[in-house]
C-alpha cells in the first residue's frame, strides 16, 4: 500500500522469487558445507600422502570459489533486488528491526570472501598448517552467516514473542531457531556431498576417484538422514496455526511434501548406488542428475517452508500481499484505492461503470499479483479462477482468507471487491455471466371431479415441502429426490369425521415424469389422522424439466368402492444453482448438476478439509451422510461433524455474507422455491429464516450444544445482522425447528410483524406440514398448502382448491366450509379468525 507496485504478469506470483531464491540458497548452502568438506579433504590428502586426492580439493577449491563466491554472491544481489520490487514493506521490515544482525551478517560474509580468496591463492605458498587454518576460518565464518541468516529467515515463519515485545533477540531467538539451525547446518553437508560428486568424476585416478565418491556419498547419506530426523524436530517447534497447515490443512503443502519424501527417495538411492556399484562408472551427468534430486529435495522443503506461512510473508504481520494485518480495518473501511499511495488519480475519486474495469486492475496487482500470475507457471489466476463469473467471483472473495486462510482476505470496500471480480471474471477469463435458471410454466392441471350436493367424502392431501429440492450425481448425493405425500379422508357431514379405518388410498403421478414409485399406497398413520407416503419423482416429464409434477390420489373402502378422489402438486427440483460458483454447466436441459460441477464441489472438498473425495468418488457415489447427519434423510454420519445443513449453511454464509434473500439463498435454492401467498406479500427467505448469516448461525449454535468441534470455527466467521450478537441468537435444528406461523400471525390474526426469525417451532407436533388445528383433527396444510406454497400459490399449486371452492384460495376462506361442513358454519371450528381471506 505505500510502495508503487512492479507490474507483472506471465512471469509475476512470485516466479522470479522462487527462481532465484530457491537456487541461491542451495548454493549457500554448498558454500558452508563445501567449506567444511574442502579442508577435511586436504587434511585427509596431507595425511595419505595421496597426490592425486589433494590435486583434487586444489580443483574443487576453484569449482567452489566460482560456484560460492561469483555466481552466489551475484544470486544474492538478485534476490535482494527481486524482494525489494515484490514485497517491499517486508523487506523494510526485516531490515529496520535486524539492522545488527544484518551488519553482523555482512562482517561474515566479507570474512568468507577474504578467506576463500587467501585459500585459493596461497595452496603452493602457504606452508599446510596455515593453510588449513584459513579454510577453518572460513568455514566458521560461514556457519555464523548461516547462523544469522537462519535466525532471520525464521522469524518470518515463526516470529514468536517478537509480534509483542518488537524486541530484537525475541525476533532471532525465535521458536524455530535451534531446530532450523540444526537441520540447516545437516543439509549445508548434504549438499557438501551432492556438488562434490559433480568435481570427483574428473579425478584420472582410479582409486582415489572411488575414494572420494564414496566419502561424497557418505556425506550426501548421512546428511539427507539427518536432513529426515531434524526435520521432524522442526515441524514440532512450529506453533499450532503453522504446524496445522503444513501437516494437517493444506493440499499444496501436502504436494511439496510429497515431492520433499520422493526426492529425498531419489537423493538417498543416488548415494548408495554410486557408493556401492558405480563409483568406476561416475560420469558427469550421473553426478548431475544426483544433484538436482538434491536441489529438488532443498527445493520442496523451501516451497513447504514458505507455504507455511501463507497468508503471510512475516507470519501475523504482513500478508503476502505486503499489506500490513493492522492496517486491515482501516483500508476495510476507507477502501484500498483511497489508501493507496500510488492509486491513479482518476481512481481515487469513485468507481464507475466506465473505470470499474480499471480499478479492478489496479486492485489485482496491489493484492493479488504477488502470488498469482496471469497465464503463466505460478499460481495462474485464469486457471484458478476459470469457473467464476463477476457474480461468484466476488463470492469467492468475500470469503476469502476467512476458511481457506492460506489467502490474505480482500480488504477494501464491496465496490472495490465488486470491481475485482470482474476484471478477474470478464477482462482475464472473458467468463459471461451466468445465466438465471429458466423455469418453465406447466401446462394447466385439470382438477379432480366434486359434486358438493351427492360425494360423501372430501380428500385433501398436501406434500410435507413446497419445493422438494435434491442434488444427486454420478459423483456424489447431497440430498436424494423424495416427497413426502400426506392426505387425509373426511367424512362429509354438519360435524364431519376424520377416517382412516378400512381406506386404501392409492396415488399415481401423472404419466411421463421420472422415478421409482410413482404409483403405491399411502399407509394410515391413526394417531395423526392422516396417510403418508414418500416418493421417488424426478421432475422430468417425457425428458422436459418440469418441477411440478401432479398425482392422483383416490380413497377406496372395504369393498374397492372410490369414495374420493384428488388431484395433487408434487414439487420437486434438481435445479440446484451450485454451478453459479462451482463452474460447469447444467447436466440436463436447464437442471441438474453436472459432473464438472460435481468435481469442482469435490476439488474444493478436499482442499478444505484434506480429504480424498476426488479419488473416492471415481470408485462410486459419496454419500454426504456417510459423515454429516441429517434429520431429513434420517442419517447419522460417521464423525463427530456438524450436520449436513450447518455445514453446508455454515460455509456458504462465511462467502455470501453481507447480501439479501437474491444474493444468498436463491443463487443456490430453485428459483421458484417460495411460491403463493407469501411470495404475492413480497416476503422472501429472510422474513422467516433470517439472513444467511443468522440463518447459519443459528444452526451452527444447535451443533456447537451438541459438541460438535467445527461449529465454533465456523461461528467464528460468521457476523450476526439482525440481532447483533450471536448470543441472542436461539440455536435450532435443521427440519425439526422451523419458524412457527404464530410468531406473525399471533393468535391466527393478521400479522404485525415480518420477521418470524428466532421464534422457531418446538418439534415435531408444531412443524407446519404436520400440525394440527385447535381440535386436533384437521392439519393446517390440508386447507392451506405446502409450506412455501400456501394458497393462493401457482395454477398447479391450487388444483385441489380449485377443486372445492372453485377459486385459489384456502380451503374454508369465503365461505367455502361447505366443502366439509355441507351448511355454513358462524363459528370458527378450527381456529380463531377463518373463515375469511
Amino acid at each position: 500500500m505505500e510502495y508503487p507496485i512492479w507490474q507483472l504478469t506471465t512471469l509475476g506470483g512470485g516466479f522470479w522469487i522462487a527462481l532465484i531464491a530457491t537456487v541461491h540458497v542451495y548454493v549457500a548452502h554448498f558454500a558452508v558445507g563445501g567449506g567444511l568438506f574442502l579442508i577435511l579433504t586436504e587434511r585427509a590428502a596431507y595425511r595419505s600422502g595421496n597426490p592425486h586426492l589433494l590435486e583434487y580439493a586444489k580443483k574443487h577449491t576453484k569449482f567452489f570459489l566460482l560456484l560460492t563466491m561469483a555466481f552466489g554472491a551475484v544470486s544474492g544481489v538478485a534476490i535482494w533486488f527481486t524482494i525489494a520490487l515484490l514485497a517491499p514493506q517486508a523487506t523494510i521490515t526485516l531490515i529496520h528491526n535486524f539492522v545488527f544482525a544484518w551488519a553482523a551478517e555482512w562482517v561474515c560474509f566479507t570474512g568468507e570472501i577474504v578467506a576463500l580468496i587467501i585459500y585459493y591463492y596461497t595452496w603452493e605458498t602457504m606452508n599446510r598448517r596455515d593453510h588449513l587454518m584459513v579454510g577453518t576460518l572460513y568455514f566458521i565464518f560461514g556457519w555464523f552467516s548461516l547462523f544469522l541468516i537462519n535466525g532471520i529467515v525464521g522469524f518470518m515463519l515463526t516470529p514468536g514473542e517478537w509480534l509483542q515485545t518488537r524486541d530484537f533477540w525475541d525476533g532471532i531467538f525465535n521458536p524455530t531457531f535451534w531446530s532450523s539451525l540444526v537441520f540447516r547446518s545437516f543439509f549445508s553437508a548434504a549438499c557438501a556431498g551432492l556438488f562434490s560428486f559433480v568435481t570427483a568424476t574428473r579425478i584420472s585416478d582410479e582409486a582415489t576417484r572411488t575414494q572420494v565418491l564414496r566419502t561424497c556419498s557418505a556425506w550426501t547419506i548421512a546428511g539427507v538422514l539427518a536432513v529426515v530426523a531434524t526435520g521432524f524436530w522442526y515441524m514440532a517447534d512450529l506453533p499450532p496455526a503453522q504446524y496445522e497447515l503444513v501437516a494437517l490443512k493444506s493440499h499444496r503443502v501436502a504436494g511439496f511434501m510429497r515431492w520433499f519424501w520422493i526426492f529425498a527417495g531419489l537423493t538417498l538411492m543416488g548415494g548408495l548406488i554410486l557408493a556401492l556399484r558405480l563409483p568406476r562408472l561416475m560420469t558427469f551427468p550421473l553426478a548431475l542428475i544426483v544433484l538436482l534430486a538434491g536441489q529438488g529435495l532443498f527445493g520442496s522443503f523451501e516451497f513447504i517452508r514458505e507455504a507455511g506461512r501463507k497468508p503471510y510473508l512475516i507470519w501475523d504481520y504482513a500478508y503476502s500481499n505486503s499489506i500490513l494485518k493492522s492496517h486491515a480495518a482501516v483500508i476495510t473501511q476507507d477502501g484500498a484505492l483511497a489508501r493507496a499511495r500510488w492509486t491513479p488519480p482518476d481512481l481515487r475519486n469513485a468507481i464507475t461503470d466506465d473505470n470499474r474495469i480499471q480499478a479492478g486492475a489496479f486492485l489485482y496487482q496491489l493484492q493479488c499479483a504477488s502470488c498469482h500470475s496471469i497465464g503463466g507457471p505460478m499460481n495462474d489466476i485464469r486457471k484458478r479462477t476459470a469457473m467464476y463469473d463477476t457474480n461468484g467471483m466476488d463470492s469467492f472473495l468475500t470469503g476469502m482468507g476467512k476458511l481457506n486462510t492460506y489467502m490474505p482476505p480482500f480488504l477494501g470496500t464491496p465496490t472495490e471487491r465488486m470491481a475485482l471480480a470482474a476484471y478477474i471474471a470478464e477482462e482475464l477469463n472473458h467468463q459471461p455471466a451466468v445465466e438465471q435458471a429458466t423455469i418453465p410454466a406447466p401446462a394447466k392441471a385439470t382438477p379432480a371431479p366434486f359434486d358438493p350436493d351427492a360425494d360423501t367424502h372430501v380428500l385433501l392431501a398436501w406434500t410435507d415441502q413446497g419445493m422438494a429440492f435434491y442434488a444427486q450425481t454420478d459423483r456424489w448425493t447431497l440430498l436424494p429426490p423424495a416427497i413426502t405425500v400426506r392426505a387425509q379422508l373426511i367424512l362429509r357431514d354438519p360435524l364431519p369425521e376424520i377416517v382412516t379405518n378400512d381406506i386404501t388410498l392409492t396415488y399415481e403421478v401423472d404419466p411421463g415424469f421420472a422415478g421409482e414409485n410413482l404409483t403405491g399406497t399411502l399407509a394410515p398413520l391413526e394417531d395423526s389422522g392422516r396417510f403418508e407416503a414418500t416418493l421417488t419423482v424426478r421432475p422430468y416429464e417425457d425428458g422436459t424439466f418440469n418441477p411440478l409434477p401432479m398425482a392422483t390420489l383416490e380413497a377406496r373402502d372395504a369393498n374397492g368402492q372410490v369414495l374420493a378422489a384428488t388431484r395433487v402438486a408434487l414439487p420437486v427440483s434438481d435445479q440446484m444453482g451450485c454451478r453459479n460458483c462451482h463452474g460447469g454447466g447444467w447436466a440436463l436441459d436447464g437442471s441438474g448438476i453436472s459432473t464438472a460441477t460435481a468435481d469442482n464441489i469435490l476439488a474444493v472438498h478436499d482442499r478444505m478439509n484434506n480429504t480424498d473425495h476426488v479419488t473416492r468418488s471415481r470408485k462410486g457415489p459419496i454419500l454426504c451422510v456417510e459423515c454429516h447427519d441429517d434429520p431429513i434423510q434420517n442419517a447419522r454420519g460417521a464423525g463427530n461433524l456438524p450436520n449436513l445443513s450447518a455445514a453446508i449453511h455454515g460455509v456458504h454464509a462465511v462467502h455470501l455474507a453481507g447480501r439479501d434473500a437474491d444474493g444468498s439463498c436463491l443463487k443456490c435454492h430453485p428459483q421458484n422455491t417460495l411460491r403463493g401467498g407469501h411470495d404475492e406479500a413480497g416476503l422472501d427467505c429472510t422474513n422467516c429464516h433470517g439472513t444467511m448469516e443468522d440463518f447459519s448461525i443459528a444452526l451452527l449454535k444447535g451443533e456447537q450444544a451438541a459438541g460438535k468441534p467445527g461449529a465454533d470455527r465456523l461461528l467464528a466467521l460468521i457476523p450476526p445482522r439482525a440481532l447483533g450478537t450471536q448470543a441472542a441468537i436461539k440455536p435450532r435444528t435443521p427440519w425439526l425447528s422451523e419458524p412457527d406461523c404464530l410468531t406473525c400471525h399471533a393468535d391466527y390474526a393478521a400479522p404485525d410483524t415480518t420477521d418470524a426469525f428466532n421464534a422457531g417451532t418446538d418439534p415435531p407436533a408444531a412443524l407446519f406440514a404436520t400440525r394440527r388445528d385447535d381440535l386436533g383433527a384437521v392439519h393446517c396444510a390440508a386447507c392451506h398448502g405446502a409450506p412455501h406454497a400456501i394458497y393462493p400459490a401457482t395454477q398447479r399449486d391450487t388444483t385441489q382448491p380449485a377443486q372445492y371452492t372453485g377459486k385459489p384460495q384456502t380451503i374454508g376462506a369465503n365461505g367455502s366450509c361447505t366443502a366439509c361442513h355441507q351448511t355454513e358454519m358462524q363459528d370458527a371450528a378450527h381456529h380463531p379468525g377463518m373463515g375469511v381471506e
